[in-house]
Parts: structure tokens; C-alpha cells; sequence
């Protein structure tokens, strides 16, 4: 496919998807969503791909739902969002926004996705859905309390504010803050420490803490429990088979 809305590249084992629409500060339509899609399948099937950086740029992040795109079409311009959503959630290899500019609605939603999230000293974050009416549809009522506590989600829902980044990082909804112009050298970094590590290792730790947190502790450590058991069982299998320690 070729790509109108977005860049892909690999770098060193990591695969940088950069949102690429300026112009409307990265909304995201349905052609983006169907590209974001496509990418997300090649990087999922690239064994070379060890980590995967989702940004929009040093200038925006995303302002969210292209509010034009899609207008009349039966809901995709809705479905847009969850597709990007979705797509991420299944994604096994681990995931970094790096956050410039607007994070807004959807396109904050879409970077609570990633597993890790670093941002410049110039990210502006906001849920702004409640002021029109509406409420985030694409997880941000479920992964932000996950994030930062039930009492900061819900303020941040409720008031529809915007903030920056340093209270994005004090109520931990980013792992790091940087100046902009060192966003991505950063962001590469900390994708080039995981991408040293064993692979199936990171895909398990990846399932284990997101399944188990949706389970009580007692189920939670019995499945992490069997994906070690597994683990462990495969890296020996690896090894007697090639003779070698299993990456």
C-alpha cells in the first residue's frame, strides 16, 4: 500500500510510524486508520522489527477524530479510531508514542495505547469530548483511570481541561519529558534498550501484565505463573535444538 497520511521506516529493529496530515494536525480519518492498519500488520509480521515508535512529528501529535472526514458515511469516520485502537491492542511487540504538540480526545486515546509514552516539553494533552457533548468511545474512560488513579482520570473527563506535560507526567500518564528537539533521539534510545532484549520475553511480559490486570491477583499470578513456565520450556527448547542461548 502506498501511504498518503502516514510515513513508515525501520531503523536498527525499529519500525517508526510518524502520522503525516500537517495540514489538519493529524486528525485521524478513516484513510489514515486503513493505513496506520496496513503498517501495523507489516511491522507485526517483520521479525527484524523488534520495537515499534508511534508519532505524529516535533508539531502535533494528533487533535483527535478528523470531525470532516467521513462525514454521511455510516460511521467510519467513528470506526476510524477504535480500528487504530484495536490494531495496537493486539500488536505483541512493545509500542512507544513519542508526543509533540496535541494529544487531544482521540489522539490522546491513541497514545494511552502504547505501552510506554514519552513526551516534549511542548505536548498539550485533553480530553475536550465532554464540552461538545460527548465522551471519549475509544478507551480513554478505561485505560486513563488505569493510568493515573480513578480521581485524576476523572477530573482530567469531567472538566474536558487541557494540560501539559510535566502534569501529564506528575499524574503518570507519560513514563519520561524531554526538551522537543531531543524528542525522538530520546524516544530511539529507550526503543534501542528494549530492542536489545529476547523477544518472547518482552511478548509475554507484554501479555502478562496486560491480561492480569484484568484479573483478580490470585488469577493474575497463576497465569504469570504458566507464561514463565512456558517461557522457560520454549528457551530451552531453543537452545538444545541450535545449541545456542534462544534471543
Amino acid at each position: 500500500m502506498a501511504y498518503e497520511t502516514i510515513t513508515y521506516e525501520k531503523e536498527d529493529g525499529v519500525a517508526i510510524l510518524t502520522m503525516n496530515r500537517p495540514e489538519q494536525r493529524n486528525a485521524i480519518s478513516p484513510q489514515m486508520a486503513a493505513e496506520v492498519d496496513d503498517a501495523l500488520d507489516q511491522a507485526a509480521a517483520d521479525e527484524e522489527v523488534k520495537v515499534l515508535i508511534v508519532t505524529g512529528g516535533s508539531e502535533t501529535f494528533s487533535a483527535g477524530m478528523d470531525l470532516k472526514a467521513g462525514r454521511g458515511g455510516g460511521g467510519r469516520r467513528e470506526s476510524s479510531i477504535f480500528s487504530i485502537v484495536d490494531g495496537l491492542d493486539a500488536f505483541e511487540k512493545p509500542t512507544i508514542a513519542a508526543v509533540s504538540g496535541y494529544a487531544l480526545g482521540g489522539g490522546c486515546e491513541l497514545a494511552m495505547t502504547c505501552d510506554l509514552r514519552l513526551a516534549s516539553n511542548t505536548a498539550t494533552f485533553g480530553f475536550p469530548e465532554v464540552n461538545m457533548g460527548f465522551m471519549p468511545g475509544a478507551g480513554g474512560t478505561q485505560r486513563l483511570p488505569r493510568l493515573v488513579g480513578i480521581a485524576n482520570a476523572k477530573e482530567k473527563l469531567f472538566t474536558g481541561e487541557r494540560f501539559n506535560a510535566q502534569e501529564a507526567y506528575r499524574i503518570g500518564l507519560v513514563n519520561k519529558v524531554v526538551p522537543v528537539e531531543s524528542l525522538m533521539e530520546e524516544t530511539k534510545k529507550m526503543a534501542q534498550v528494549l530492542a536489545s532484549k529476547a523477544p518472547q520475553a518482552l511478548k509475554m511480559l507484554k501479555r502478562c501484565v496486560n491480561d492480569g490486570i484484568q484479573m483478580d491477583l490470585a488469577s493474575g499470578l497463576q497465569y504469570a505463573k504458566k507464561a514463565s513456565q512456558v517461557l522457560a520450556a520454549t528457551r530451552a527448547a531453543t537452545a538444545a535444538a541450535g545449541g545456542q542461548r534462544p534471543q
